[in-house]
């Protein structure tokens, strides 16, 4: 029943817009960003969250315009959020593969489609290796990361 309706509206936002759009890697972006948006404003609202507000006017008092205060202030503070937030999506987008399998279209083939599709035969070589370089990459961001909050420890004191 969900199926239907989404589909219902999606033909319907089609035809007001007066655009057609096939089933292909937009579709499939566009399914992401509207699953991952709530994690994602979870983060940055925490990080927003814990920020101290007289910075930006103080900010505004030394002649910073709101753009400028923004830019120079608030967005170096949001930063952290916003990587985590990204990072968050990107992982729950490489491991949703059933938004990516109902939306995506003939022809299209992202990583989930390709493991998926590789599985239902048996386990090949490529698989253990995108799976290898997967969890090397991961250590290597968790790694780079403590590297970097300890540099930032360290600068501080």
């Amino acid at each position: 029943a969900l199926a239907v309706f989404f589909n219902l509206v999606f033909e319907g936002v089609q035809s007001l817009l007066g655009v057609r759009w096939v089933p292909g890697f937009a579709t499939i972006i566009i399914a992401h960003v509207a699953f991952n948006i709530s994690f994602v404003a979870i983060v940055v609202r925490a990080r927003l969250a814990t920020m101290d507000p007289t910075l930006e006017e103080a900010a505004g008092d030394l002649g910073a315009n709101p753009m400028v205060a923004f830019w120079k202030v608030t967005f170096p503070i949001l930063m952290p959020g916003v990587l985590a937030g990204g990072l968050l999506a990107f992982t729950l987008s490489l491991d949703d593969f059933v938004v990516t399998f109902f939306n995506a279209g003939v022809g299209t083939t992202t990583l989930p489609l390709y493991v998926y599709g590789m599985l239902k035969q048996r386990v090949p070589p490529e698989i253990n290796a995108i799976s290898t370089l997967m969890i090397a990459a991961s250590i290597a961001l968790v790694g780079a990361s403590l590297i970097f909050q300890r540099s930032e420890a360290r600068d501080r004191t």
